[in-house]
């Protein structure tokens, strides 16, 4: 790191992946901060004395405002620096692109850079004060005095374009397809219905093993009260379902006590039309499947759960 700096490179962010913290020389430039006891070592092996921590927020080009945590006040450094592992740490991922870098975090462009000598100059200024998250105008680029989309307005393109993505925003402007869209080469903010529209549904692992024959494995399960009682007074509903065949019973119940009785009653009725004993009765072990009278009949029958 050069020792030296004009007063301009000292009002600008380099992002670098030779440093070890993110830092600046501005005590003023702080939003939040606290004391902090230490020494970091510049290039030159030069130790400098850190003062403070804290946060410092960003305006950037397309007008939103990020927030840079755990950054090290350190009076006497030449730059301030954004550290690209401490960002990578935090799950951003930093992509270079020719001239320009752009920091991502899932679908999301937080920041973006262009090339400043052998290093990356962010795109955006360090705001004080009170400040919120509007849309803030941007000035004029210095290096092209095309206009750009706003973040807001690039937005706006971005919806009415079906929620196209950004390389397909900036396609489409840069082959002047779509009439009364400028220059566009910033990203658009989060945008929720885009990210549930690339979504899809995972399926469902199957089951390992099914039963092999009638009566193997019964599933079972007393489903909650209905608010309006049936013609008979029953509120409950008590389901059995047999694994290998899919047969299923239902039995309607006026009160939970009568849950027992119930699963005597079909199970009498399954063993006794198809010959064969029930093994195993699966369900999500609630109260009334796990009372003394049940335990008691588990174990006559040889019914395992």
């Amino acid at each position: 790191m050069a020792s030296t700096s004009t007063q301009s490179e000292r009002d600008f962010w380099l992002i670098d992946s030779g440093a070890s913290f993110h830092m600046t020389p501005h005590r003023e430039w702080f939003s939040e901060y606290e004391k902090y006891n230490g020494n970091v070592f510049l290039g030159d092996d030069s130790p400098k004395k850190i003062m403070e921590h804290g946060r410092v927020k960003l305006l950037l080009n397309d007008g939103r405002i990020r927030t840079l945590p755990g950054v090290l006040h350190i009076p006497g450094l030449a730059r301030n620096l954004i550290f690209v592992s401490k960002m990578a740490n935090a799950g951003v991922k930093i992509v270079s692109e020719k001239d320009r870098c752009k920091m991502i975090r899932g679908a999301m462009v937080l920041m973006r850079g262009v090339q400043y000598g052998t290093l990356y100059k962010l795109l955006g200024k360090t705001i004080t004060g009170d400040c919120n998250n509007t849309v803030v105008p941007e000035s004029s680029d210095e290096e092209n005095n095309v206009p750009e989309v706003s973040g807001g307005e690039a937005m706006l393109w971005h919806q009415r374009l079906g929620h196209i993505g950004e390389k397909g925003l900036q396609s489409l402007q840069g082959k002047s397809m779509v009439e009364g869209m400028s220059k566009c080469n910033s990203d658009f903010d989060f945008c929720e219905h885009y990210l549930y529209g690339k979504q899809n549904r995972v399926k469902f692992p199957s089951g390992a093993t099914r039963a092999k024959e009638i009566l193997e494995l019964i599933h079972s399960d007393v489903f909650d009260p209905v608010p309006v009682p049936s013609l008979g007074g029953a509120i409950y509903y008590f389901s059995f379902i047999d694994d290998f065949s899919r047969n299923t019973s239902l039995y309607f119940l006026k009160k939970k006590l009568e849950v027992f009785s119930k699963f005597k009653e079909y199970r009498a009725l399954v063993e006794n039309q198809t010959g064969k004993k029930i093994k195993v009765l699966r369900s999500n072990n609630g109260g009334e499947f796990c009372e003394k009278e049940f335990e008691k009949f588990y174990k006559e029958c040889g019914i395992a759960r």
